[in-house]
């Protein structure tokens, strides 16, 4: 019976420790649960963290990267800009130059004009003053015939052009040199005083130009037609009135 006792007073304390230690690894299991679950939380909580910043990483590197495509375009626009410039510059440059020689050449053949001009009408006046002395002025032809017609053709003040009141004389003077086909003429174009020297010797020459025109149409060739311009330098009347004038712009036929 004592036996029974101390047997069962064995088991009794046997299972109040193995209980006691059952309790104790149940509650240690649950604190390294527990410890576990907060350590994962932790852990995922720095994984998040870590995320978000390489995101942020991440951002700030897309924006700098489009800022530096912005900059290179805007850098690549500004050089074509100064390209188009630097190309519109010399286009302006070689057109100013271009200009320049132009007007340099238009500067250089009015010159030579104007040397021509004064060439001619000094040469026009010594030929003359060399025809008064030798008492030949007038005479292109050392054997005129009887009837040649003496009248000139005039015109209107600055013009060249023939008014038709005077196709008479022109005719009067081409069928004479049908007539006479071994003689030539000379037309003499004259101007009044108004305007300069060598404006009137270029007029002038106009004038002699139209009524070599006016004789070539009626049949005379061009090579028994010469043409010398006196401008204002052979006078006829030697007034200073529109009467005087009026005289003075004609063209003289000289056989």
């Amino acid at each position: 019976m004592t036996f029974l006792l101390n047997l069962a007073k064995f088991l009794l304390i046997g299972t109040s420790a193995f209980a006691l230690v059952a309790c104790q690894t149940t509650s240690k299991t649950a604190e390294t649960v527990e410890e576990s679950t907060d350590n994962f939380e932790y852990i995922q909580a720095e994984s998040q963290a870590e995320q978000e910043r390489l995101q942020q990483e991440l951002e700030r590197a897309k924006q700098e990267q489009e800022r530096l495509q912005a900059e290179a375009e805007n850098a690549q626009a500004e050089a074509e800009n100064a390209q188009a410039e630097a190309d519109k510059a010399r286009e302006a440059q070689a057109l100013a130059e271009e200009k320049a020689l132009a007007e340099q050449k238009k500067a250089d053949d009015e010159a030579a004009a104007r040397a021509k001009a004064q060439s001619d009408a000094a040469k026009a006046r010594a030929d003359a003053a060399k025809a008064v002395d030798e008492g030949t002025a007038g005479v292109v032809n050392e054997n005129v015939p009887l009837g040649m017609p003496t009248d000139s053709v005039y015109f209107d003040f600055d013009k060249s052009f023939i008014v038709p009141k005077f196709d008479d004389v022109i005719n009067a003077h081409a069928e004479y040199l049908k007539a006479n086909p071994d003689l030539n003429v000379e037309i003499q174009g004259n101007c009044d005083e108004r305007g300069s020297r060598e404006y009137n010797i270029g007029l002038g020459n106009r004038r002699a130009l139209a009524v070599k025109a006016g004789l070539e149409i009626l049949g005379i060739q061009g090579s028994r037609i010469s043409i010398t311009s006196f401008g204002s330098e052979k006078p006829i009347a030697l007034g200073h009135d529109e009467s005087s004038w009026q005289q003075n712009r004609r063209a003289d036929f000289v056989y």
